[in-house]
């Protein structure tokens, strides 16, 4: 896997730096081009580390990988890892990246107050958008190589759960779920409540790793949403390599700017889940010191904790494994 990520950016890196070179070596720009400008030359300079940008990020997250592979966390530790430094690393910069493009393509779009001198607007976006695709590039890179799809639904039944944990955010089944922590009137939410079993819908007894709802509501919106706006802004940049029809860039710039909207739609609703439940509070702390209280595992995630004993107990044992086969050997 490792050879194919690296024969993947040297193949993007050649196609993308031939017609640039090309142009160089002529001494200008690509026939059929606009003359160049200060913002042309700062998109085509975008589009030529582009591939640059990619590597690094599959690079790192091929790195981080192979590093996170022999860590096994121990379950009787007072804390736990969730997140490890290459995913807290490759979530901030696609979080600042989309943020700050999410900023500066509201001001290009007139939706905010524009600035006499645009340049720095676009160059800040141009930023924003490498900071964007390392992110993506080293969270791709590091799943595949590590097998990671821990966040991706796998059943019908992870999508009624999650809806269940949308809808505990009222109250109706507890405080675990509800916003600050505040259950609905008994009377009101009991019936309620049985009315959403009926149905299957009903939170889970037990979790593992990740919420249905983290799984259902959050990565796979934004999964969608994310590769959308890198594949159109990715056309966007490499016009300014390639020869693509203007109408073909226009459909995309549209694309382009409603997936953005969809983002900050997104992003809103990803933000107040995070911030309003408070049995989420210890999730989002470990996106920024990587790990979690073991207490918080045991009685939340008893699932992700059984699994972390078992992971424990194999790598404790294959010492002791590989001693005795070499001591069979040895009296063979």
């Amino acid at each position: 896997m490792k050879r194919i990520l690296i024969f993947f950016s040297v193949i993007v890196i050649i196609s993308l730096f031939m017609p640039v070179g090309n142009a160089l070596a002529q001494d200008g720009t690509p026939g059929g081009f606009p003359p160049p400008t200060d913002l042309y030359n700062d998109a085509v300079l975008l589009a030529r580390f582009i591939p640059f940008l990619v590597a690094i990020g599959f690079g790192f997250g091929i790195w981080q990988a192979k590093i996170n592979s022999r860590r096994v966390t121990a379950p009787d530790s007072p804390t736990i890892t969730r997140h490890d430094l290459g995913t807290v690393i490759a979530h901030w910069s696609n979080a600042i990246g989309f943020m700050t493009g999410m900023l500066t393509g509201a001001i290009v779009l007139r939706w905010l107050p524009r600035p006499d001198e645009m340049r720095g607007i676009f160059q800040i976006h141009y930023i924003a958008a490498g900071l964007a695709l390392f992110g993506l590039a080293s969270h791709l890179a590091q799943n595949i190589v590590s097998g990671g799809a821990g966040l991706l639904p796998r059943s019908l039944r992870e999508v009624r759960e999650g809806i269940a944990e949308i809808i505990g955010y009222s109250g109706i089944f507890g405080t675990e779920l509800a916003v600050f922590g505040i259950k609905l009137p008994k009377g009101l939410r009991k019936p309620l409540a049985e009315i959403f079993v009926a149905f299957g819908i009903a939170p889970p007894k037990r979790l593992g790793k990740f919420l249905p709802a983290e799984k259902v509501f959050s990565y796979l919106p934004w999964a969608i949403i994310v590769s959308v706006i890198v594949v159109t802004g990715l056309i966007k940049s490499v016009r300014y390599l390639f020869a693509i029809p203007p109408s073909f860039v226009a459909t995309m710039t549209t694309l382009h700017d409603l997936f953005s909207i969809a983002a900050i739609v997104m992003l809103a609703l990803h933000l107040s889940a995070v911030l309003l439940v408070p049995h989420n509070w210890p999730l989002l702390i470990s996106m920024f010191t990587t790990r979690i209280k073991t207490d918080f595992v045991q009685a939340h995630h008893p699932l992700w904790y059984e699994k972390l004993r078992g992971g424990s107990a194999r790598q404790a044992a294959a010492p002791t494994a590989r001693a005795n086969r070499g001591a069979t050997s040895s009296g063979d």
